[in-house]
């Protein structure tokens, strides 16, 4: 997905790959930053371009720019690709239907389930 990863399916798979990979996790959040500034670079230089042929000075040679923001675009995918290596490389596991996410740690199995903070009323 280019520019723009999949959401979370759940707080419990965000947090347990956190808590799983640290740095899996940070990786991820760069990986999605770098492609949300490939996604408007890619933005910025359609208006660029847009503008240049209203004034008349488009030039074939322009097109080498939207290399830049699909760099950026392949950037994102690697290193979000990346920090999924790395936990799955940990046994990572999320199950969808309860919930909750597992992986190895130490030799054993960990688990993380997130639970909504009780009502303080």
């Amino acid at each position: 997905m280019l520019f723009i990863h999949p959401m979370w399916d759940s707080e419990s798979e965000r947090i347990g790959k956190q808590k799983c990979t640290p740095m899996g996790s940070v990786l991820h959040g760069i990986g999605e930053l770098i492609g949300f500034l490939g996604l408007l670079a890619l933005l910025a230089f359609a208006i660029w371009l847009g503008w240049s042929w209203m004034r008349g000075s488009f030039r074939a040679a322009l097109w080498w720019w939207v290399a830049l923001p699909l760099g950026m675009g392949i950037l994102s995918e690697v290193v979000v690709q990346y920090s999924w290596w790395l936990a799955f490389k940990k046994g990572f596991r999320y199950d969808g239907d309860k919930r909750e996410s597992s992986w190895m740690d130490g030799g054993e199995r960990q688990t993380y389930r997130w639970t909504p903070p009780a009502d303080p009323k």
